[in-house]
């Protein structure tokens, strides 16, 4: 029977590849979070488009202290409330990621591909060999840029790995999996029945 746990191990080896992916690049560059307002790369309510990444999130949460994973629901339903009242209101797209305590993730370890990819431009293929790339963070964008025009990590293989999981999973459940944000995702969780990895 198909529980979700065994991808466990995968997604922790395919986040460990990314972050030392990241790593190099970051030091190579120069680039670190360091005086950085970690506010701001969580100020947008992130979404999860993979059954593995929303079970990750949620089985770090699960980990919590009740006191921490009460706060956390409080401010992931106010997310998602004012999502639900104005989706492109400054109320929602202001929002902090209801994970975000003093500037830092509380779910660091469990924290999804997206967040662990952000900061240093990207680049990645298609499925149909077209090629898609963005910027990176503020703080990489006024003082790096510059300095590294050729600077990205390609997320090609990173991407192809993490929907590799998602297929092995929509077939073993027979369904899609609903894209969700981070608060979205938690509080579903919460109100739902069941083994975490359903």
């Amino acid at each position: 029977m198909f529980t979700g746990e065994n991808l466990v191990p995968r997604i922790r080896e395919l986040y460990r590849k990314i972050d030392s992916a990241y790593a190099a690049a970051a030091e190579k560059i120069g680039l670190t979070c360091e005086g950085c307002n970690g506010v701001i790369c969580c100020s947008v309510d992130l979404t999860l488009h993979t059954f593995i990444e929303i079970s990750y999130v949620r089985f770090g949460f699960k980990m919590l202290e009740p006191s921490l994973q009460s706060e956390i629901l409080t401010r992931s339903r106010w997310i998602v409330d004012a999502k639900r009242e104005a989706p492109h209101g400054d109320r929602y797209r202001t929002a902090v990621c209801a994970l975000n305590f003093a500037g830092a993730c509380i779910l660091y370890e469990y924290r999804p591909m997206i967040c662990r990819l952000a900061g240093i431009p990207h680049v990645f293929t298609r499925p149909d060999g077209s090629e898609a790339q963005s910027g990176g963070c503020n703080k990489f964008e006024e003082t790096f840029s510059g300095q590294n025009p050729e600077a990205k990590i390609d997320r090609s293989v990173f991407y192809r790995e993490m929907a590799a999981m998602e297929i092995e999973a929509v077939r073993a459940r027979g369904r899609r999996t609903e894209k969700l944000t981070v608060s979205e995702a938690l509080v579903i969780e919460r109100c739902s029945e069941g083994p975490l990895f359903l």
